[in-house]
């Protein structure tokens, strides 16, 4: 992610190798329909475990501030069923494209999602293999305007892009020189919403893309505002970190 500098002869040629990769996503994307409608393979479900674990949220409960009312335990546990089928039922379609935007894959390992009514935000934890999901805002019990759980699937999604650009680093990002100034939060999530957006309109989702824009853009911090606000500048500008993705 440092800075690096080249001839003028090089950027003209990177130009043009961009504007190849370009192309070729662009192209790809067109055919997302026919290649849905053709059932391609899906991902392998077991890649991701799901799980809630109420014991595990009992030691960030014991902090100051940070109680968990029974009622949100109760309804996620209650929930829980809800959001597995979901993530069941889109999980793969959307790991699978972008696999096959990218061209490559996501580590063999088994990744643990584990949903927690902590109050902390949802993260990855990429060296292990491990994503944490925060439930709260989907929950009733907690908030008279939840969230859709659908988001809370394309949160864990965005977590395990977060893995999979972990195992796959973009090496001399040119998009990123050009972003140096921008914090550290955005920048590295650029590639990643890049990614997400090119996926969800593979699959032909533009409302669960419009969702997620929308929700992250009220996150705090404005950073995937930001982040949100350079990927969507133009209609094509994510095609360019998509292509810097699939190098």
């Amino acid at each position: 992610m440092g800075i690096w500098s080249r001839s003028q002869n090089t950027s003209m040629l990177e130009s043009s190798l961009t504007l190849t990769s370009v192309s070729r996503i662009r192209a790809t994307l067109i055919s997302a329909v026919m290649l849905c409608g053709l059932g391609v393979a899906h991902a392998n479900p077991s890649l991701v475990k799901v799980e809630y674990l109420p014991r595990q949220d009992l030691l960030c409960a014991l902090l100051p501030g940070a109680s968990i009312k029974e009622e949100w335990k109760v309804e996620l546990l209650a929930r829980q069923a809800e959001f597995e089928t979901l993530w069941n039922a889109q999980g793969p379609r959307l790991m699978e494209a972008a696999e096959t935007i990218t061209g490559k894959r996501f580590p063999p390992e088994q990744i643990e999602a584990q949903l927690t009514l902590c109050n902390t935000p949802s993260e990855s934890f990429a060296a292990t293999g491990r994503v944490s999901i925060n439930m709260r805002y989907a929950l009733r019990s907690f908030t008279s305007t939840p969230v859709p759980m659908r988001y809370k699937v394309d949160t864990l999604f965005h977590e395990l892009l977060h893995v999979f650009l972990f195992k796959n680093p973009i090496q001399n990002s040119r998009l990123l020189e050009e972003n140096a100034s921008e914090p550290e939060r955005v920048r590295s999530h650029l590639h990643l919403l890049a990614l997400q957006k090119a996926v969800l309109l593979k699959l032909n989702e533009p409302d669960a893309l419009k969702d997620v824009i929308a929700i992250d853009s009220q996150l705090p911090g404005g950073y995937y505002k930001r982040a949100w606000a350079i990927v969507n500048a133009t209609d094509d500008a994510y095609l360019g970190y998509v292509a810097e993705a699939s190098r």
